[in-house]
């Protein structure tokens, strides 16, 4: 899997690369350890739908971590060893691969249990929500999951001696291990993304055609409030899963398909990437950009995140606002007291 998105770039490409990843790395690391320190610190947002958004969340964050290294690669490609040792190298190239192959199957597999936490929300006949220690340990097992989907690549990543240094899962020389790879990649990240697509379009044919299993004797003022305020955020949530599966999948199915033909040729990865530099650029651009959109869709998707959003920003507007008031305050005091004291003070002089 090619892990620098900058592929077989020139000499004179490297810094501008180097800067671009940098930047666009580190406004998402900030946007996600910001969802993650909002919901984590409010005690309105311990929900379940809010701890799977905090986990999508940490998958971003991953990438965002994976989009540092390559900057950080794409440097030492620009400096070579006045940077840092190749050994260095060798071991960023491994972390920035381990991010990388790890988010996939943790978003996907998270955006699956989204689906199936907003249907059993909106449609379930029992009207039960997941409780937070069965989501604890959903997201235990995805984690554990996608784990074990990342080990053979990693065993397999290699970082370019000579110039440009790409980082890459190489050739694999175990067909077996190959087809294994391929095999738990598509259970964790394709079969998640089909399953998610079918319970969103039956949901949403359920909503459309007002089937949800709601008898009118038992509808109250709440249930209809709680079913409206469903309808609402039913329809960012299902874009945000379908832009996150959207931007995300298609870059990495494109690095399984080099390295499955890659087995059978050896230069197929250098081959393709030189053959289809556009189609291969569109892919990583979508996948960086993945960690920067979906932070700012969790205020669409979630109604309570938003106002907890909303009243931090006030909160802080406020505070600034009554610091300002206090000092003006506190300099009109002081100005009548120098007021007072210099008309007492011509006072006495005059008696």
């Amino acid at each position: 899997m090619e892990s620098n998105i900058t592929g077989n770039q020139s000499f004179q490409n490297a810094l501008p690369a180097t800067i671009i990843n940098l930047t666009v790395g580190s406004i998402a690391l900030l946007l996600n350890l910001s969802v993650g320190i909002i919901i984590s610190t409010s005690p309105s947002l311990r929900q379940p739908f809010n701890y799977l958004i905090l986990n999508l969340s940490f998958s971003d964050l991953l990438v965002s971590l994976a989009v540092v290294f390559n900057g950080i690669l794409d440097y030492f490609s620009f400096a070579g060893t006045r940077f840092m040792p190749y050994s260095v190298a060798q071991v960023i190239c491994k972390i920035d691969m381990l991010c990388a192959v790890i988010s996939l199957p943790g978003a996907c597999l998270t955006l699956l249990m989204m689906s199936i936490e907003r249907y059993q929300a909106i449609a379930s006949i029992r009207m039960r929500k997941m409780k937070l220690e069965t989501i604890r340990k959903i997201i235990i097992l995805i984690w554990f999951m996608a784990t074990l989907s990342a080990i053979i690549p990693i065993i397999y990543t290699e970082l370019d001696a000579y110039y440009p240094n790409e980082c890459f899962v190489g050739r694999f020389d175990n067909f077996i291990l190959l087809l294994i790879c391929i095999i738990g990649f598509s259970i964790t990240c394709i079969i998640s993304i089909i399953i998610m697509l079918a319970i969103y379009c039956v949901l949403t044919y359920k909503l459309c055609h007002n089937m949800t299993i709601i008898h009118p004797a038992q509808s109250t003022m709440i249930t209809s409030k709680r079913e409206q305020n469903m309808r609402r955020t039913i329809l960012p949530v299902l874009f945000l899963s379908i832009f996150a599966s959207i931007s995300s999948v298609p870059y990495i199915l494109l690095n399984y398909y080099i390295m499955f033909n890659q087995h059978y040729t050896p230069n197929f990865r250098t081959l393709f990437i030189s053959q289809n530099p556009i189609i291969w650029s569109i892919f990583a651009i979508l996948f960086i950009l993945t960690p920067i959109v979906n932070p700012l869709l969790y205020n669409l998707a979630s109604s309570r995140f938003r106002e907890v959003v909303y009243t931090w920003v006030c909160c802080h507007n406020s505070l600034v606002n009554e610091s300002s008031n206090h000092i003006k305050s506190i300099r009109i005091i002081a100005v009548k007291s120098s007021l007072t004291n210099l008309q007492s003070t011509a006072g006495q002089s005059k008696k």
